[in-house]
């Protein structure tokens, strides 16, 4: 994201997209080549706010700047979150005027665009919402708080917010009922990513409501705009505070690197329903609660409860007397600590079914229609931000049932279903991503898997985007096509394991399945930029988009095994994790993780891919080597990571390792329509007079101790004559795209600039 906040100004928006109202200023506006920038004027008088953002139905990538009334820019925004590649400022000028909000297109892009201009802040309310107080306060040292009263019917649905104009200001909201009792308070919304403030309260009793805005320090200064609206599509957050129970086990702790889970044993009767609440106190902790029977199976388990948080819950009625272990874990794909509290209590049985239907909620900005397929039901809206219409959910559920055609055809096994048989599926925004999935309810046995029980099988929903304006240069047509199996595959994955510890696997798989299912509709090219431009970082590695880029060691892994070794894979999840989960389906074949790793890194230096032509890159490489020097010294080569060098070299050459346990060379060759790839271990020599074209890949052979816990390591080169023969080649791979690495990165920084 790109972006620069000036004085007057608030932050930009995190929260969902706008949705328009008949109140909005909507202006059109077209960049050119002749015009590269379009100017529109906007009178204000002091003190008032707006919000001012760019929409694009063709993808344009816009950059927005406002300009006060002498000539100086006061606000330039390129990408909001949420917005994909729209921009949005809030604003609120210093003094009355007539400002300038210009318009251009990122990197002198040029397109259509509507500049959309709404009075205050936009909070994501439904098109339904009634504006009941919306104001800006200062809060100073003789005003630490402010308040702002509002009328409540029963059964009126609120939703008050805070929106700090100054930077750094952590805002407070306390609600307050007609006798004076404080009903509700919050610190930080639970959209998460900002300082300012939400509640959202359904009335029960009708009369006048206080909404009290202070700062967290007590001490801290500004202005705060204040907004309470009723909205009937809002969705309520989940009070896990008010379910009556009797406690009967209280823990606390801390889960670290040395502490990663933590056990606790409980005697529990048949037909007692628990209640497990796992509660993050400190640091980033993300916990995950598990319970297991007396006889060690999995009966339960949770990572996020449905309330907006990372916290988790589990309700389960008891079948069986006896000793249960409870533990509180952190989530596997992560490294997440801190201090803990796990509270046990004894409910009533319609938790269960509550806490169920809390997980599977999707709240959506208007009322909620559907349509149905063979297998699956797509819910949408025709009504505030997440609006869409009937033939856009047709068009998905198509997609949908196509894919899931596709994907048990390669042998992938069918999903968990809903109560109905069905899949649920949702068209909703998303704030800047293309769709997500999630598991909803762990049943710890998938009825399609033949004679195995899963350890953490899950039935899960998913969600896809409701336009993809602003997220991509293809056709939302092509967009949905792609983002439905990638998604669907989640919700495959999920059949298998939920709780994969080798996380990594969960979206390299969805983006290889793109490429597998959809043909030219697929996206997942996109993402080798990621990887190819990296390829020291360590093998494992789930974050920084590196796991969507490395789709293409599954197809490496596909295109010697088959597509058959991948669902092997997956079906290998249901009793093991992390490394083992592919060494040990490689090894049922003759091979192995790190075989297939050391070819997979080979074959992304040969291109040697049906999609190569579509990645518009090659690998990253180091340096040249020759003869000049002595030896070369590299430092930062992760895991499983390599560096490519290009060879300048005359005559028979011996290269060696001199520093480096876990360090091995390769040498890649072009000759006779191949790359040839001739294992040098530690030490070996090449005559690049027999190539066409020749460089060197070093591979630090040593596996991470688990899926994303690497470190880095130094070695260093020598150089020198050499006069033994060549080994043979280990692997060959067709130059058929083979393109000399680093030639396309002058073209992409010629494209930048």
């Amino acid at each position: 994201m790109r972006y620069g906040v000036l004085p007057f100004v608030l932050a930009l928006a995190t929260g969902s997209a706008l949705a328009q109202s008949a109140t909005d200023d909507i202006r059109p506006g077209e960049t050119t080549q002749d015009q590269p920038s379009v100017n529109f004027q906007i009178d204000l008088t002091n003190g008032q706010m707006v919000t001012l953002t760019t929409q694009s139905d063709s993808n344009f990538d816009t950059v927005l700047q406002v300009i006060g009334p002498d000539g100086q820019v006061l606000a330039e925004n390129d990408d909001y979150s949420g917005g994909g590649l729209q921009s949005q400022i809030i604003f609120q000028p210093p003094a009355p005027g007539l400002y300038t909000a210009r318009v251009s297109g990122y990197g002198g892009g040029v397109g259509t665009f509507d500049l959309v201009v709404t009075d205050g802040v936009d909070f994501g309310l439904s098109d339904s919402a009634q504006i009941l107080a919306q104001d800006v306060v200062t809060l100073d040292t003789s005003n630490p708080t402010q308040s702002v009263s509002v009328t409540l019917a029963e059964d009126d649905i609120v939703v008050a917010n805070t929106y700090a104009v100054g930077p750094g200001l952590d805002t407070t909201l306390e609600m307050r009922g007609p006798s004076g009792n404080i009903i509700a308070q919050n610190d930080d919304s639970r959209a998460g990513g900002t300082l300012n403030s939400q509640i959202i309260q359904q009335i029960t009793e009708a009369g006048r409501y206080e909404f009290v805005v202070g700062s967290y320090s007590g001490a801290e200064v500004g202005d705060v705009m204040v907004s309470v609206a009723t909205d009937p599509y809002a969705e309520i957050p989940y009070d896990f505070t008010a379910i009556e129970g009797t406690e009967i086990a209280r823990h606390d702790g801390v889960i670290d690197d040395a502490n990663p889970a933590r056990e606790y044993t409980i005697s529990l009767e048949a037909g007692q329903t628990i209640l497990v609440l796992g509660d993050a106190l400190s640091g980033d902790l993300d916990p995950v609660l598990r319970v297991r029977a007396p006889n060690g199976d999995p009966v339960a388990l949770n990572d996020d409860r449905g309330d907006g948080s990372l916290d988790s819950a589990i309700a389960l009625t008891i079948v069986e007397s006896g000793d249960y272990t409870v533990s509180m874990e952190r989530y596997r794909g992560g490294n997440s600590s801190g201090e803990f509290s796990l509270v046990i209590s004894l409910v009533d049985a319609s938790i269960v079914d509550e806490l169920r239907a809390l997980r599977e909620n999707m709240s959506m900005s208007g009322e909620r229609r559907s349509i149905r397929t063979e297998d699956f039901v797509v819910y949408y809206t025709l009504e505030g931000a997440d609006a869409s219409s009937e033939a856009y959910a047709r068009e998905v559920g198509v997609a949908l049932q196509e894919n899931l055609d596709a994907q048990t055809a390669i042998g992938f096994a069918q999903p968990v279903r809903d109560d109905e048989g069905l899949y649920r599926a949702y068209v909703s925004e998303v704030g800047g991503a293309l769709g997500f999935a999630r598991p909803v309810d762990t049943v710890f046995d998938n009825p399609y898997t033949t004679d195995v029980r899963e350890e953490a099988a899950s039935r899960a929903i998913f969600v896809i985007d409701n336009d993809f304006v602003g997220l991509g240069d293809a056709s939302p047509s092509s967009l949905i096509r792609a983002t439905a199996t990638h998604e669907l595959n989640h919700i495959v994955q999920y059949g298998y394991d939920s709780s994969e510890e080798l996380n990594w696997l969960y979206e390299s798989t969805a983006s290889w399945i793109e490429t597998v299912t959809v043909g030219v509709d697929q996206d997942a090219t996109d993402y080798v930029t990621t990887d190819f431009a990296r390829p020291e970082r360590c093998w494992s590695t789930s974050g920084e988009g590196l796991d969507y880029g490395q789709w293409t060691l599954l197809q490496s892994i596909a295109d010697v095994h088959g597509n058959g070794m991948i669902v092997r894979i997956w079906e290998n999840t249901v009793h093991l994790d992390g490394l083992e989960t592919m060494d040990a389906a490689l090894r049922e074949a003759d091979s192995s993780l790190l075989e297939a790793v050391t070819r997979w890194r080979a074959q992304n230096y040969s291109l040697d891919y049906d999609l190569a032509p579509v990645f518009n890159r090659t690998v990253a490489v180091t340096g040249t080597l020759s003869t000049s020097g002595p030896g070369y010294g590299k430092g930062s080569l992760e895991q499983l990571g390599v560096n490519y060098f290009a060879l300048d070299l005359s005559g028979p050459t011996t290269i060696s390792v001199t520093r480096g346990d876990d360090i091995r060379l390769f040498a890649l060759g072009q000759r006779g329509g191949e790359i040839q790839v001739i294992a040098l271990e530690q030490s070996g020599t090449i005559d690049p007079a027999v190539w066409e074209h020749v460089g060197l890949m070093v591979m630090n052979t040593a596996l991470p101790s688990a899926p994303g816990e690497c470190s880095a390591g130094r070695y260093q080169l020598d150089i020198a004559e050499g006069n033994d023969t060549m080994p043979a080649a280990t692997f060959r791979f067709s130059d058929r795209h083979f393109i000399i690495p680093g030639l396309d990165e002058d073209e992409d920084d010629a494209a930048e600039e």
